[in-house]
């Protein structure tokens, strides 16, 4: 009999927060456990309370969610690890991928991917004395596509939890064709539990994709998870509900977005300019994704809900099994 995949909801700053999660796993189900937003980390400065508040195992009980962290400094690293060790967790993710030149550009997330040696010297004292098990989501390069090599070959000397690659280089952002060949050569280099992340975006796809890259033991989604919040399940075995109870639960998972983040933003224009971060996903779900997208950005403040609820009246968009 096959088990059904693992699956790992990717890290998606300012949209897969705590709120996100917790609506997630009551709607739509089908994770396992997330990686959370980056916690960003600067010399000597530790996370701030609210930062501590999105990732606390009290506000992730739907969803079991492990804490990543940004950062270059092994002395300010080792003392987070230590606080949220205090605070509940027994995993930390260190982020070796973010591609964004604001943080790679200063030696942060993909930066670091060029300078294996400095990753070793950075694992070398963090791990001496670490109170939490450690896991590595990383891409296969900053500019150069092969730069995993060296990168790997450090990660393997380190007991760590397991190595998520985004195959794709920093360079590339989100576009074009993920790296199947190098994910590939990776997986035979990686000594740890080998996890996948990149356009799993379809179960068609996915199939195929676990044909390739056997022995992967757990597989990343992001953005095709929220363009299409049923796929964990469908990816898990269940059989896709009927176009009314879809429309039900996007409709449901909706407004508890809505409910969560009113309890946490001052004022209707706070709330809605969150609310429109999730429409720019929320909306693909439609079949006139453009047209839902461009009126609820026009919605005046005070007729947001009446449009919202125009919107969960609109076709649906098809869902390819």
């Amino acid at each position: 009999m096959t088990l059904p995949p693992a699956l790992i909801l990717a890290p998606i700053r300012g949209i897969t927060d705590a709120v996100y999660r917790d609506a997630f796993a009551r709607c739509f189900g089908g994770f396992d456990r997330a990686i959370t937003p980056f916690i960003p980390l600067r010399q000597g400065q530790l996370s701030r309370p609210g930062e501590l508040l999105q990732v606390a195992p009290e506000n992730n009980r739907a969803m079991p969610a492990i804490p990543q962290v940004l950062t270059n400094h092994p002395q300010t690293f080792s003392a987070v690890l230590r606080q949220l060790h205090d605070a509940g967790h027994e995993e930390v993710n260190w982020n070796l991928g973010c591609p964004y030149p604001m943080v790679a550009g200063r030696g942060r997330g993909a930066g670091l991917l060029p300078q294996p040696d400095r990753i070793d010297a950075i694992l070398s004292e963090v791990m001496k004395e670490s109170p939490v098990k450690l896991s590595v989501k990383m891409r296969l390069g900053y500019h150069d596509p092969d730069e995993y090599q060296a990168v790997i070959k450090v990660l393997n000397s380190y007991p760590l939890k397991e190595v998520i690659l985004h195959a794709r280089t920093a360079d590339q952002m989100y576009d074009g064709a993920v790296d199947l060949v190098r994910a590939g050569h990776m997986l035979e280099l990686c000594s740890h539990p080998f996890v996948f992340n990149g356009d799993i975006i379809q179960p068609n796809g996915f199939h195929d994709l676990q044909k390739k890259l056997p022995g992967t033991t757990a597989w990343m989604i992001g953005r095709g998870t929220l363009a299409c919040p049923f796929l964990p399940s469908i990816l898990k075995g269940i059989p896709l509900p009927s176009l009314d109870i879809r429309r039900q639960k996007l409709r449901e998972f909706h407004n508890q977005l809505l409910e969560g983040y009113k309890q946490r933003l001052s004022g209707p224009k706070h709330l809605k300019d969150k609310m429109l971060e999730q429409w720019n996903y929320l909306s693909l779900a439609f079949a006139k994704s453009n047209e839902v997208l461009t009126r609820i950005r026009r919605s005046y403040t005070s007729r947001y809900n009446a449009t919202a609820d125009w919107a969960f009246d609109q076709p649906l968009a098809d869902i390819e099994i």
